[in-house]
């Protein structure tokens, strides 16, 4: 699939241009506007943004350096399309990370967090219910990273964010696919469970909860046989 991004607004701010684009990049493979074997020229993609090719490149390599993207010869960039071997490694690490932030943010949210928590897991159900994938997968993302910065550990955050980077477009593969309606159903369990439990500040139990969510989703992709190897 050819990737043709959409146009994108760079932040109006004192940043170097690269570090622009690299974020502007990053959330789109965090919230899985790319998904696996999509392709784009850097030269559109610094058109599109309204910048030369250099910072375009400056923001690939860095995220070509995270095993995020891949870049030929020709200027042409890609989302992997990761192996089987590479998402169970992949898997194993984000559990042991994101259970650990979970057990964390029931420790250290705050009341007002915990508030837009419940906002957050009502807007992911309403997207799913919509049908609209994308708002899935964006609402997805947004809910876990809601907890994440709740765990108050800048380290662990970009721990996390940088797994995120090579598995947000592979998690299209499991939300990004509006009509499952069993995994619907597990996905809303699991996010209920996963609030319940820091909600009432049980570490455990959001570890177990972010596990379930994490695993359930894991083997679903692995059941539909759409990576390498």
């Amino acid at each position: 699939m050819t990737l043709h991004p959409t146009a994108a607004t760079l932040p109006e701010r004192p940043e170097p241009l690269a570090r622009q684009v690299y974020g502007i990049l990053s959330e789109m493979l965090l919230s899985g506007q790319l998904r696996p074997a999509d392709r784009m020229s850097m030269r559109d993609l610094a058109e599109r943004l309204g910048v030369s090719v250099m910072p375009v490149r400056d923001a690939v390599s860095r995220l070509v350096a995270a095993g995020a993207l891949e870049s030929s010869p020709n200027r042409a960039v890609a989302v992997p399309v990761m192996t089987r071997a590479g998402f169970r490694d992949l898997t194993e690490v984000r559990i042991h990370n994101e259970t650990l932030a979970a057990s964390l943010a029931a420790q250290r949210m705050s009341v007002p967090e915990l508030d837009r928590l419940r906002q957050l897991e009502r807007g992911f159900c309403e997207a799913l219910a919509s049908g609209d994938s994308r708002d899935a997968v964006r609402a997805n993302k947004t809910l876990h990273f809601h907890i994440y910065d709740g765990a108050g550990s800048p380290v662990l955050r970009d721990v996390i964010s940088t797994m995120w980077l090579k598995a947000g477009p592979v998690i299209t593969l499991d939300l990004g696919e509006a009509s499952r309606r069993t995994r619907n159903a597990a996905s809303v369990s699991n996010h209920a469970d996963l609030v319940r439990a820091l909600c009432v500040r049980d570490g455990e139990g959001a570890a177990r909860a972010m596990e379930a969510d994490i695993r359930s989703a894991a083997e679903f992709i692995l059941s539909r046989d759409v990576l390498r190897g």
